[in-house]
């Protein structure tokens, strides 16, 4: 049932994330906040014990967590689909994401986030930066996801090329697009293409403040492995925007030149530095387990 007095809605999904997950739930229900907010999780049948965890906090929390447990295995896009709709039917101005296995280091991030929009109802979401953790290598240093040196505006147009949004850092408005169309539950991928599908109706700022972190280990990052099978998931993407925007021929148009832009870089390995690096953090970003 909608709550009418909800302003935040927190999508989570999680699987096998039993060694994190209690700080990315904590994280979340620790938030300094005027106003109200939920989380909203679905454990994908984990073998690993997340589910009690889970189980366990919604019990300590019960006015801030609603948990479902799938009963089998059902694959993390129709999880993650599933938790989409119940945060769009909740009821919240707003919702934010963050998968399992990350979390929020500051507490005052939604109250942050919340503010912006607030006072800027041109802009469709905002989102910060991050801490990029290596969490199984201590050897190799965290970096962060975002290079603008500024708080900016980023729109349809740069999100056409690559996606810029760490999925721990978005809060956007809730039911601008209303239902996922069609071509969106073919994706192997999921919060690039819904940052696009928001985009069509205006752009997001970025707040240059490092507010959550986002863990690199091996249970992430396994899907870079096969570099040419995601590179024609990037690809079959492309398609499928393309043609489910074909309604707003500027915006279709977009997506042609970031579609060109990232065969080409598949085609000529020397690039201007840093580009390569671009198209990676897309991968890593867009591209959900199978």
């Amino acid at each position: 049932m909608a709550n009418k007095k909800l302003c935040v809605a927190v999508w989570m999904v999680t699987y096998n994330h039993a060694k994190y997950v209690e700080q990315a739930i904590e994280s979340v229900v620790n938030q300094k906040a005027n106003f109200d907010f939920k989380l909203f999780i679905s454990d994908d049948n984990s073998k690993d014990g997340t589910n009690d965890i889970c189980k366990a906090l919604e019990s300590k929390y019960p006015d801030k967590i609603e948990l479902v447990v799938n009963e089998n295995n059902i694959g993390p896009q129709a999880n993650a689909l599933n938790t989409y709709d119940r945060c769009f039917k909740s009821g919240a101005k707003y919702v934010a994401l963050l998968e399992g296995d990350d979390y929020w280091s500051d507490e005052k991030k939604l109250q942050t986030q919340v503010d912006v929009l607030n006072a800027n109802s041109k802009y469709v979401g905002c989102f910060h930066n991050t801490e990029e953790r290596f969490e199984s290598n201590s050897s190799r240093a965290s970096f962060l996801y975002v290079n603008y040196p500024s708080a900016t505006i980023v729109t349809f147009s740069d999100l056409s090329y690559r996606n810029l949004i760490p999925t721990c850092s978005i809060l956007f408005r809730n039911n601008l697009f209303g239902d996922f169309p069609d071509w969106y539950k073919k994706l192997k991928m999921g919060d690039w293409p819904l940052h696009l599908l928001n985009a069509q109706f205006g752009d997001f700022w970025y707040i240059p403040k490092v507010m959550g972190v986002h863990r690199l280990h091996n249970e992430s990052i396994w899907m870079l492995q096969d570099a040419e099978r995601n590179i024609q998931f990037v690809i079959e993407a492309y398609d499928h925007m393309i043609g489910g925007f074909a309604s707003k021929p500027q915006l279709a148009d977009q997506l042609r030149i970031g579609k060109k832009v990232f065969v080409e870089a598949q085609r000529c390995p020397k690039q201007k530095p840093g580009f390569k690096k671009k198209i990676k953090s897309l991968m890593v970003r867009a591209i959900e387990k199978l």
